[in-house]
């Protein structure tokens, strides 16, 4: 098989993987409504399904690191969407709330395993081109799930969606197992730029361990903000300003697409504006976005604050070999991944807390609040790792 086939296979894998583990992503929060409802459960129940997943998503992205010192990541990849397609199938037939939440955990450690191993091998082998077009196709999964989540609750049911998705992701696994018995996760492809820029690198690793945290806490700020729109705004919409199901979900289905047409762009533009300009790019995009939707149900603001979010985690992911030594890169981006699944869990429980006891309204205030957080920790990174390089 030719190298650029062999290249050409590899990439499409590894993307429509990432497509997989996004789908859950903008489904539950749709569903949810329908859920509980069915099951006679309180709007906050729903946060025992998220921390559940988000936790167990955690747990394995803080022992990835060990995994895979016994397995291949693209062994950790596939056994991360075998367990992705059994959960999305246990969703559809869980005869009560108890199953959902059982049905979390296998979810929330494949999902774990499926980041953990693909932005370990990307960040290693690749350009910052390839790993934000890595997290776009997270972004097409998770735009496409609550459309079609949505839809087949309006045609059929809540159940008949997690089939639909459950299959999807069973054809993914197939095509991962048949991309293993080719052989083809052995092509690896630094771009001449990237190798230039790498081999001309000079600055120093930031070796203080607290920059390490510093890191992990700007993921756990970030993705607990991103999750809490993501998860919550379906609820805002219908139940705090009356907007009938059919309507409401398409707002989390534009603000996923902002993140996905943002992520290609990030990977169009990371290799011209550098990592760290893209970051900035992306906070300055979200405040406004965050803006417009605290003051109203402009889904412009659903589509600014998609758009802003893009570049953050690609970027800061592919950031992250820069700024620390590359001996314990794949140890990191495990407890930056734990540190996204504790962001989720945590964040996101502590809005729906806010939320069913002060108003639904305080969603967006309370996640412009993260999100400048998590700006004020990047640039106190940036400017220590400045003040080394000058050293």
């Amino acid at each position: 098989m030719a190298q650029t086939k062999k290249k050409f296979l590899l990439l499409t894998v590894v993307y429509l993987s990432f497509l997989a583990l996004g789908m859950p992503d903008g489904a539950l929060g749709v569903a949810w409504t329908g859920i509980r409802y069915e099951m006679h459960l309180p709007l906050q129940h729903a946060q025992v399904i998220f921390m559940t997943q988000a936790l167990c998503y955690a747990l394995m992205g803080s022992l990835s690191g060990r995994i895979a010192g016994y397995f291949k990541l693209e062994h950790m990849n596939f056994a991360g969407l075998v367990l992705m397609s059994g959960a999305l199938l246990g969703f559809s037939l869980a005869p009560n709330f108890i199953v959902l939440a059982l049905m979390a955990m296998p979810l929330g450690f494949g999902m774990g395993l499926i980041d953990s191993s693909l932005n370990s091998y990307v960040a290693k082998h690749f350009s910052s081109r390839v790993m934000g077009f890595l997290h776009c196709f997270w972004g097409v999964g998770a735009s496409i799930s609550p459309i079609l989540m949505s839809q087949m609750i309006l045609l059929f049911h809540w159940r008949s969606g997690y089939v639909a998705l459950a299959t999807i992701q069973a054809i993914v696994v197939v095509l991962v197992f048949i991309s293993l018995l080719r052989g083809i996760w052995r092509v690896e492809d630094v771009s001449p730029v990237e190798r230039l820029a790498q081999a001309e690198h000079g600055t120093p690793h930031l070796m203080k361990k607290r920059f390490q945290y510093f890191q992990m806490g700007i993921f756990f700020l970030y993705t607990g903000a991103e999750a809490s729109i993501n998860i919550w705004t379906p609820s805002v919409l219908m139940e705090s300003r009356g907007m009938e199901i059919g309507i409401a979900g398409l707002y989390p289905a534009v603000y996923l697409g902002g993140i996905t047409v943002g992520r290609f762009l990030s990977g169009y533009f990371a290799e011209r504006l550098s990592n760290i300009t893209m970051i900035r790019l992306g906070f300055y995009l979200s405040f406004a976005g965050l803006g417009i939707l605290i003051f109203s149900s402009n889904i412009l603001g659903m589509a600014l604050t998609g758009l802003g979010f893009a570049p953050i985690f690609p970027c800061l992911m592919h950031e992250t070999p820069k700024r620390f030594s590359p001996a314990i890169l794949t140890k990191l981006v495990g407890y930056q991944i734990a540190a996204v699944g504790t962001g989720v869990a945590l964040l996101s429980a502590f809005t729906g807390q806010i939320l069913s006891r002060i108003s639904l309204e305080a969603l967006y205030p309370l996640v412009l609040g993260l999100i400048v957080c998590a700006f004020l920790v990047n640039e106190v990174i940036e400017k220590a790792m400045i003040k080394q390089g000058a050293a």
